[in-house]
């Protein structure tokens, strides 16, 4: 008689809504939820890009530190795993001239070289463990937009100059962008010839077992319900269990708000979640991309209050998020993943954009939240009580500067004398957002004057674009 068959291991299908990466990625089995009683030196709290390399760096600088990850859900539930795939060099808001008055070009090159050397450490991490994500080295382009006159275009570039950053691009004309990508409705456009496309999910998954390896212990679906800071530690209780650390890394983002035993610290304010979508089509065929004539499959991110962005997928796909359907969700739900405007509006946009594209079906449709500081400017570095690091605020170029927050958190936890502890990023007064009773009527009547002048632009556009109300 034959042995049974082993027990298959147990698979995580559960969030396969969640967006396209979790919808195509492998079967996954969660790593445990913590039980009992753990004792640690550093707990980071946040199984996304951010507390994963926060993870992973601590022990890679000191493999004596004994470190413990939890998650609510599982590893990149959230921005991380929903995220359009593209790594590019991005900082705070988009009125450049406005962050040059504010922060000045020395402070901005240092952020910008920042972000950069995010994306320099995914790719170091992909090479030396042999990730794989799907990782291509494509660049992006920055599309300027007939309908504004490339005005932004112009700002950008000039920005660019002022802080030591235009060696990285290419300007291309207008014939060039209209021979490349058959729209009406593309002007100029800069190329970057950094950064790229992956998977995310893939990528976050990958690091996760590295970290493993290393010797951190990773428990999802392990919820903290409640912290408690005491003088001789830190008490964490989910579901289930109990851990007891020194340090603190709270590396959850959108989700910072909710996280209990922190309100004295500011944590409540320091970011508030703006809910952004995304559709992704079903394979182009071989005659759609010769309609399109797209080079380099290299991901298109429009420089317009019109934003949308357009990235081809390893698979042949093109995955596409309008920044027009972003919402602010009321109170402290964060629960709706999906826009049934961006759902039923994106492929007429799309369509508008790229007119080759009108047979393309949408294969599936998602959102979630992401994270915004008050002044567009991210947050890392030690709260009040400096056993407690954080990050937040991931703004549109969350995996480069999660990757790369997590080095700076790591020096900070271990106490490194080292330049990220001095950097403006980490030292600057950070400005929180007001009581949350009046932040989200605040963000939500911004948005609703963004959107106005949203409309505006789509009526300018030949053809026009249309957005319901």
């Amino acid at each position: 008689m034959e042995p049974p068959n082993p027990t298959p291991p147990r698979t995580h299908l559960l969030h396969r809504s969640r967006s396209h990466w979790f919808h195509s990625a492998e079967p996954y089995a969660p790593s445990a939820p913590l039980e009992g009683v753990l004792e640690v030196d550093v707990c980071v709290v946040g199984g996304g890009v951010t507390g994963v390399s926060t993870a992973y760096h601590l022990k890679e600088m000191d493999p004596h530190v004994s470190v413990a990850l939890l998650e609510s859900e599982v590893v990149g539930f959230g921005a991380s795993g929903r995220n359009a795939g593209q790594l590019i060099v991005a900082f705070g808001e988009s009125d450049f001239k406005a962050q040059m008055r504010r922060h000045g070009a020395a402070k901005l090159r240092e952020a910008y070289t920042y972000i950069h050397e995010g994306i320099s450490t995914i790719e170091a991490l992909i090479d030396e463990h042999d990730i794989d994500c799907d990782y291509e080295q494509t660049g992006y382009f920055e599309m300027g937009l007939r309908a504004d006159d490339s005005t932004t275009l112009d700002e950008y570039l000039a920005f660019c100059r002022e802080i030591g950053q235009e060696s990285f691009l290419e300007q291309i004309s207008e014939a060039q962008v209209a021979r490349s990508f058959q729209s009406p409705h593309f002007g100029r456009a800069v190329f970057d010839r950094r950064g790229g496309q992956f998977n995310p999910l893939k990528y976050l998954r990958a690091l996760k077992l590295v970290a493993q390896r290393l010797g951190v212990q990773v428990h999802e679906n392990s919820p903290v319900v409640c912290i408690e800071r005491e003088p001789s530690c830190i008490r964490l209780q989910t579901g289930s269990g109990t851990l007891r650390c020194q340090k603190l890394v709270v590396a959850t983002n959108a989700y910072s708000h909710l996280l209990p035993g922190l309100e004295d610290l500011g944590m409540v304010r320091s970011q508030s979640p703006v809910f952004v979508y995304a559709n992704v089509t079903e394979p182009l065929s071989e005659p759609h991309w010769r309609a399109l004539n797209w080079p380099r499959r290299a991901g298109v991110n429009l420089m317009s209050k019109l934003f949308y962005s357009f990235a081809p997928t390893r698979d042949g796909r093109l995955l596409y998020v309008g920044g027009y359907y972003a919402r602010v969700p009321q109170g402290n739900d964060m629960s709706l993943d999906i826009s049934s405007n961006f759902l039923r509006e994106g492929p007429r946009h799309l369509t508008s954009f790229f007119p080759a594209l009108s047979d393309l079906r949408t294969a599936q449709s998602w959102g979630g939240p992401i994270s915004t500081t008050r002044d567009f400017v991210p947050h890392v570095g030690l709260l009040a009580d400096g056993r407690i690091g954080y990050a937040n605020g991931c703004w549109g170029h969350g995996m480069p500067l999660g990757t790369r927050n997590g080095r700076t958190l790591a020096r900070l936890m271990l106490d490194r004398q080292a330049p990220d502890a001095e950097s403006w990023l980490v030292t600057r007064n950070k400005i929180d957002w007001p009581s949350r009773m009046i932040v989200s009527p605040l963000v939500r009547s911004l948005s609703a004057a963004v959107r106005r002048d949203i409309r505006k632009i789509g009526r300018k556009m030949q053809p026009r674009l249309i957005f319901e109300k």
